[in-house]
């Protein structure tokens, strides 16, 4: 009897860029809403972190877009 090979498959969502890891530190506080937020949205505490981080990010981006226009 032979064994079946089969494709291994990423853990990384399609059309997404893995890279090393970013670790990130929390203060016990901010670890807490963090996971009262994930749960809320029945969400990994590090896929909502992601998503947190990418709202923070964008915000940034336009406050410094509105400071070059002025």
């Amino acid at each position: 009897m032979t064994q079946v090979h089969h494709v291994q498959r990423s853990r990384t969502p399609k059309n997404r860029v893995a890279g090393r890891p970013l670790p990130l530190r929390l203060s016990p506080g901010e670890r807490l809403a963090i996971e009262e937020m994930a749960k809320a949205e029945c969400r990994p505490a590090s896929n909502m972190v992601r998503v947190v981080f990418l709202r923070g990010f964008d915000a940034i981006k336009s406050e410094k877009m509105n400071e070059q226009e002025i």
